[in-house]
Formats: C-alpha cells, structure tokens, sequence
C-alpha cells in the first residue's frame, strides 16, 4: 500500500514538472527583424492588433498558437493580461463592430515557424524545447 502510494506522488511530481516545462516559452520573428528584445507592452499591443507596424515601419504579423498548447494560455494571461475566455470575447466585439479579426492560429510549432520565417513582420511564441529552424529568438524585457 505505502509503495502504490510513493509512486502516484512520484507520477505527480513527474507531470508536475514537464508542465512547468511546457509553458515556457521563447518569441520568435523573422531573421531579419532588427530587434533583438521586446517588450511584453509591445507583444500585447501586437496581440490585440492595436500596434500594427514594427520601429521601422514593416507591419506586425503575430501568430497565435492551438489552444491545445498549454504554452498559449501562459501567454495569453502573462503577456497579452486576458483570461482565455477575456481573449475570446475581446476578439468578439472586435470582429462585429468591424475593427479587426485574431491573429491566425498554428496548429503546430512548426507552423509557427514556417508562418514567422516567410513573413518579415511576424511574431510567435513557441515552448522554450521547440526548434526555431533559423527563426530569430528575442529576448523579452
């Protein structure tokens, strides 16, 4: 009994950890971008669509990943400051009173990737283990 008890808190400690893993996260953008940090006002602005062109004038092209990544929610509340459903229903009004749709969602990392190096103005997110494939990763102050 005592050693069926020791392993499920092992397993939990295990799953414990690789979702503390799992939800960090690196920003990528095109090679090209100039930047070499950002900050998370801009990356918020960049979400909400309510800045909508990069220091040098190329415009900003953010890309959201699948809300099956559990990387999108940490995001979404640390650096955009929105609950999932706040998210949601911001994006909502935006579309029926006319002013802007959501960023395009990523099923996957790679797609992230993809998207960021073929548009000079994209910016993403990814989870810290993912490969950047030649995507620029920037610091975020």
């Amino acid at each position: 009994m005592l050693r069926h008890a020791i392993q499920i808190v092992l397993l939990a400690a295990l799953f414990a950890a690789g979702d503390a893993r799992a939800e960090e996260l690196k920003i990528v953008v095109h090679p090209d971008n100039p930047v070499s940090e950002v900050s998370r006002s801009f990356l918020r602005e960049a979400y909400l669509k309510k800045s909508t062109q990069w220091s040098r004038g190329e415009t900003i092209r953010p890309i959201d990943l699948a809300r099956k990544y559990p990387v999108r929610e940490r995001f979404t509340r640390e650096v955009v400051k929105k609950t999932p459903a706040q998210l949601k229903s911001y994006w909502s009004q935006q579309i029926f009173s006319g002013k802007g749709v959501p960023p395009p969602e990523a099923d996957t990392t790679t797609s992230v990737i993809a998207y960021v190096l073929a548009n000079k103005g994209a910016v993403g997110y990814v989870p810290a283990d993912a490969d950047t494939r030649g995507a620029k990763v920037v610091k975020v102050k």
